[in-house]
Parts: structure tokens; sequence; C-alpha cells
């Protein structure tokens, strides 16, 4: 198996004495920017599907609009309003070279609200991402900003916090920065995964152990473990702990030591966002979509261009080619130190398996590509993590389907990269039909990809592997209104009107026009919503609301009320 060199030997005392490498962030620079104990739903470096969490989570005590604050001076340099992601967020730049960042709010202070209003108006979209000039909105510290909520991609109240260099945009770990959130709770490590390093890792499954707690650290079962590898690698499945909340968190740092002396290991202290997605090349993904637990890698797959790997006197492999019991030794820390000790032996036992025939090998930092008369695709040089044995297969079209169903690969292999996959129909495709074409993935959940057509081709993008074939979207997008009125009703007393909008396919955009003019509906999941202001004064109105899909389907309702 191929590895990346990440040669840090600077690091070499500090991993020696198992301390954190010593940091130049200010301490106690920013405030918390609530007015209540910091108490956390989530931290920095936490796995999550497709991504490492880039701030902290603070919980808001189940509720929301509960005053934000800014964390230290500076001036709002940034909003950005989106029904995903961080929803209403809030960027404020300071002098000392860092960024603080505020999610999933519900509403910004009064001057900055209006402001994003009348540009959101002016540009006639809801979502959007504003720079703010620097000499309009100043703050001190301790100024309110913002009220707590629930927006974008949150499934609960809570407010996003991060901390990001100013010039380089790259997430920081907060805990880093000297909060006061007392921990003093070591991680829990419940199992340990052992790897071949001469094989692919989606060409092995792993040798995953239980470990129990003796004296104070975790150990195996066995005290002597048989590995069939000269050359093995390690996965840990760990979590942070802190106090009696019921929350596991993400670990910070694992070193790995290797007859006592410090080979390598990993420190999530920063993370770009670009690298984020790199998430699925740290972790052992097979096992994790195969309904498996999360393992971290403790060396770095061929393809991963992750920077969190800190190799001091090894890359993490483990030369068992001796034949003798190797003893191996993890420390496993948290953001302020607490730790946890794993120790275990290996010993090489018996023959390494032979790896099975594959007639379409595909390799990381390579451009792969597959292609027959029916389909292709290729895959760039960052698409793939490791080296893949790729299974193809054409399988039975199903009725509603314009093509075969194609199997390219399992869906429990990663890919980093939207690739551009081209299928041809293989019955006739009736004229009105031809613009309504979309490509469906299924496998491990279900995607669909808008298409364009060129000579006898439909081409479409995904970003995972499965089975895919075309099919005709013809159902227009469904517009439900989820106030209890009816048209023509006198709406005077009424706050709000709430529409949920849903496809097969997907929402390509909605836009609301209220006599005529553009009106502004917010959005969260697949319900919009608007808050009766000054745009709809007194009297007659008319509203007209428009959807459409990746398809090119259109709905539109209208609805009549008076003032």
């Amino acid at each position: 198996m191929m590895k990346r060199i990440f040669g840090l030997c600077c690091l070499l005392p500090q991993l020696l004495h198992a301390q954190l490498p010593g940091k130049n962030y200010p301490q106690g620079y920013f405030r918390n920017p609530l007015n209540i104990p910091i108490q956390l739903a989530g931290n920095f470096g936490e796995l999550r599907p497709n991504h490492f969490h880039a701030g902290i989570d603070i919980k808001t005590q189940q509720r929301e609009n509960l005053p934000v604050y800014a964390a230290a001076d500076g001036y709002v340099s940034r909003i950005g309003v989106s029904h995903t992601g961080y929803g209403n967020v809030l960027y404020i730049t300071h002098p000392n070279g860092y960024t603080t960042v505020y999610g999933h709010l519900n509403r910004f202070f009064p001057a900055l609200e209006q402001y994003v209003k009348q540009q959101e108006y002016a540009q006639e979209s809801w979502a959007t991402d504003m720079k703010i000039p620097a000499n309009k909105f100043p703050v001190k510290k301790g100024d309110f900003v913002a009220w707590s909520g629930n927006t974008g991609g949150s499934a609960g109240p809570h407010v996003h916090f991060e901390i990001r260099g100013t010039q380089s945009e790259k997430p920081l770990n907060p805990l880093l920065f000297g909060f006061d959130i007392p921990d003093s709770r070591a991680p829990d490590v419940y199992r340990i995964a052992i790897y071949d390093m001469d094989k692919s890792i989606y060409d092995q499954t792993p040798v995953i152990l239980p470990l129990k707690k003796v004296n104070g650290e975790y150990v195996t079962t066995q005290a002597v473990i048989p590995v069939r590898a000269s050359q093995a690698g390690l996965g840990i499945n760990a979590v942070d702990r802190m106090g009696t909340a019921p929350n596991s968190y993400g670990i910070y740092e694992v070193v790995l030591f290797d007859r006592d002396v410090p080979n390598s290991g990993f420190q999530l202290d920063n993370i770009a966002f670009e690298d984020s997605r790199y998430i699925n090349a740290h972790i052992d993904y097979k096992v994790k979509k195969s309904g498996g637990p999360y393992l971290q890698l403790l060396f770095s797959l061929p393809g991963n261009k992750l920077d969190i790997y800190k190799d001091v006197q090894g890359d993490g492999a483990l030369d068992l080619s001796d034949g003798k019991p190797h003893p191996v030794k993890l420390l496993v820390k948290d953001a302020y130190g607490n730790s946890s000790t794993v120790k275990l032996s290996l010993k090489q036992s018996g023959e390494p398996s032979a790896l099975p025939k594959c007639a379409n090998t595909m390799y990381a930092e390579s451009r792969n590509i597959f292609e027959n008369n029916l389909v292709e695709f290729f895959l760039e040089e960052t698409s793939l993590y490791d080296q893949i044995c790729f299974s193809y297969t054409e399988l039975p079209a199903i009725a509603k389907a314009y093509s075969s169903t194609y199997h390219l690969n399992t869906p429990v292999i990663p890919v980093h990269t939207y690739f551009t996959l081209r299928i041809k129909a293989n019955k006739p495709i009736p004229a009105a039909l031809q613009n309504k074409m979309v490509m469906v993935r299924q496998g491990l959940g279900e995607d669909v990809s808008a298409t364009t057509y060129e000579n006898g081709w439909y081409t479409g993008k995904f970003r995972d592997f499965g089975n895919f074939h075309l099919e005709a979207d013809t159902i227009a997008p469904r517009i439900a209104m989820l106030n209890a009125v009816k048209k023509g009703s006198n709406l005077s007393k009424a706050t709000k009107l709430i529409f949920s909008i849903n496809d097969g396919s997907g929402i390509k955009s909605y836009r609301a026009e209220l006599d005529g003019h553009w009106l502004m509906f917010s959005r969260k999941s697949n319900v919009i919503t608007y808050t009766f202001d000054e745009h709809c004064p007194p009297g007659a109105h008319n509203l007209k609301l428009t959807v459409t899909d990746i398809a090119g389907n259109v709905s539109t309702k209208t609805f009549s009320f008076t003032r």
C-alpha cells in the first residue's frame, strides 16, 4: 500500500513526552458568544457524513432566539442565507487576524437585518452570500449581533461557532483558544482495527477487536494478536466525553508508539474546507457504510491529501516480519490534554492472504476511464483514495427506464470528486421527453441528476458509485399551502404564509410574486415561508408561486387574499 510522508520531526519532543504541541493561539481573546455557560452539542473535528465538523456547536437550552454576542472587537464582513449548511450565518473579522463565524441564526441585529433584506430584494433572491464593507457594521466585544435559531441544515436549536484564519479562511479548533469549558474526562476507546498494509484498504476486511479497561488502560482480550500480514496498520474507534453530558464528541489526537518509540499519529488542529471530504479517506469508509463503526486510520491512504497526520519516526506501518511479539501503544487525547492509553501486542502468524485476480484495477492519483457502446465515465486523478477492483454489470432495464441499469462498482467505496457519467438510451425516446430525461443512481440511497444531450449520449454528474439508469421525469413539483386558510380569505390577523414544495427529482428553483412584484419567501427543508411585512400593505392581493424541478417541469399556484 502506498503511503505519503509528512515529515514533521519537530514534533518529536512533544510526542515523546505525550504533550500537546505548543500553539500560538491567543488565550482569552474571544468571549463566549452566548450569555449562558458553554455546553457543547458537537466539537471541532467531529466525524460527520462526508465532512469533519468545522467548529463547535453550542447548546441553547433547547430554545431559539437567545441573544448572540460578538466574540471580540471587529466588523461584520460577510452574511450568508441558505436553506442548507449554516442557514443564516454571520462573519465578524477581527484585527488579530481571525474571523469568527456564527451559524444557524434566526435573525441578525435590526440594522443588519434591514440591510440584508434590502440587498435580497434588490437581487430578487432570498438565498445570498454577501460581503459587507469593512466600515458598514463595526462591532465591539460583547455587542449584540443576532438571535440564535435552527436555520439551514440544523436538526435542533443551537449556535454553530467557528474561529478561522482571516487570510486562509481555514477553520481552527476553538477549544485551543482558552474558552472556559470544564473537562477532566478522558476519551473512551472501544475498538482497534488491524489492516494489511500491503493491500488496498478496499481489498480487505480488517480484524476488529473490542477493548476492555484494566487498571486504567485499554487492552485487548488476547495477550498477543496473530496477524496475517508482515506490515500492519491500525484504526481506532473512540469518542471524547465532557463531564456528565450524554453527548459523544470527536477525539483530538492519537499518537502511535511502536516499541515505545513514537511512530506517527494525527491531530485535529485545523482542517481546510476544501479538504474536509477527505474524511472518507481518514475513516474506513467501507466498514462505516456497511453498518459498522467509525474507524479512524492511523496511516494515510495514497489519495488522502489531509495534512492532519504527523509522521515522526514512521508512517503508521508496523513491521511484523520478524515473527516476534510486537508491543504497540496508542495515546488518545482530547483538546484539553485528557488522555487514554491503549496497549496491545501483534505478531505475524501465517502467510498473508492472496488477493483475488482483478480484471479492471483503478488506481488512486490516476485518471481512470471505463467505456463501452452504452455507458462511459471517467474519474479524475483526485477521485480515488486507494486502488479498487472496479466491477461492472449490465442489468435488465426497469419498467420506466429508457436504458438498462448499469452497475458501476459498489457504493461502499468512496469517490472524492464528481464524475461525469454518459449513458445511451436503448429504446426510442419520444421527442416530447428528450429534454425531460434524468439519470438516477440507486444504492445506499438515491440520487438524481439532470442531464444534457449530445450525439446520442445523455450526460449526468455523480459523486457515488451504484446502479444507474435513464428515465423521464414528467411530473411537476407539488405545491401545498400549509396555512389553514382559503382563497379570498381576510388575512389581516395572520402573520405568515407557509407552503410546502416537493419533487421526486429535486427542486431547482422557486419564485413568488405578489401583485406582479417579487416577494421574499425563506426556506427550511421543503417548507417556504413569507412573514407579512411592508411588502404586503392593506388591501386585496394576488400571490403567484412558481416552482421548477431539475428536469424543467413547472408548477404554478395562485392565491388571492386581503389584508
